[in-house]
């Protein structure tokens, strides 16, 4: 009776062993992301963990984390500073057009937030390629872009998720509200990118080629729907004794 409550492969000490992972990948989150300019790095190491995850292929998560932490920090770095220029430029044009009580500002302030709303679900698709593929920071973000647009379903999912999350907070007061604080600081980051890659997955399995063939992605026609045939990104191989962490499948690219 014992030994089949604590089997590892036992559901429930499953769901314990993923739980555990999931706050010391939402811990280190927090703890690398501290100097501020190094969330890009971060956000690279989380979305590789938690691809991972998905693959069943996890490994051990400090591992996999500090090493893609470590190779993408001067690109994700760079990344996230454009990034948060353009989040803060946004904030500023928000916080300006608050102050004016004239009625003719409010479809400037629901640009700002479509502008807004894009800008993360931007952020989401352009951290994911970052953490499985090698390219360019421009032509990462360019395809960070087109994918928000490509796969406007699940773009849209990622983020009434997080909307969803923020209402809950912000609407919830009392115990409830610490409760619900408690749970962001330990799972919040690492649970939400999480629940993005069940999203993202089958386009970044996608993007790879075969393993058996280490060709660049066919350069076909990229249309702008959900079926898109996101292949015309033209994800380039590394030399496969050069593999990023996340090319496991032999793809790298833009």
């Amino acid at each position: 009776m014992m030994d089949r409550i604590f089997n590892l492969d036992n559901p429930v000490m499953r769901f314990l062993g993923r739980a555990f992972d999931m706050m010391m990948l939402n811990i280190l989150f927090i703890v690398c992301s501290l100097p501020i300019f190094t969330i890009g790095a971060s956000l690279s190491a989380l979305h590789y963990s938690c691809l991972k995850m998905k693959d069943e292929n996890e490994g051990y998560v400090f591992r996999n984390f500090f090493r893609s932490f470590k190779m993408n920090f001067k690109q994700g770095t760079g990344m996230w500073l454009i990034m948060l220029a353009l989040g803060l430029l946004l904030f500023m044009e928000n916080r300006m057009a608050a102050q004016i009580t004239d009625a003719s500002v409010k479809p400037i302030r629901i640009m700002i937030y479509v502008a807004g709303s894009l800008w993360y679900m931007a952020l989401c698709w352009m951290f994911a390629l970052q953490s499985r593929f090698v390219n360019k920071v421009g032509q990462t973000i360019k395809n960070a872009v087109l994918l928000t647009f490509a796969k406007a379903p699940r773009s849209i999912g990622m983020l009434g998720i997080l909307a969803l999350e923020l209402i809950f907070v912000a609407r919830s007061s009392g115990l409830v509200q610490s409760y619900a604080i408690l749970y962001l600081l330990m799972f919040g980051f690492s649970v939400q990118v999480l629940i993005n890659t069940q999203l993202q997955y089958p386009v970044i399995k996608e993007l790879m080629p075969d393993d058996e063939d280490d060709k660049p992605a066919a350069d076909n026609q990229f249309t702008v729907d959900e079926e898109a045939d996101v292949s015309a990104l033209g994800y380039t191989p590394l030399p496969k004794d050069e593999k990023k962490p996340g090319a496991d499948h032999s793809g790298t690219g833009e």
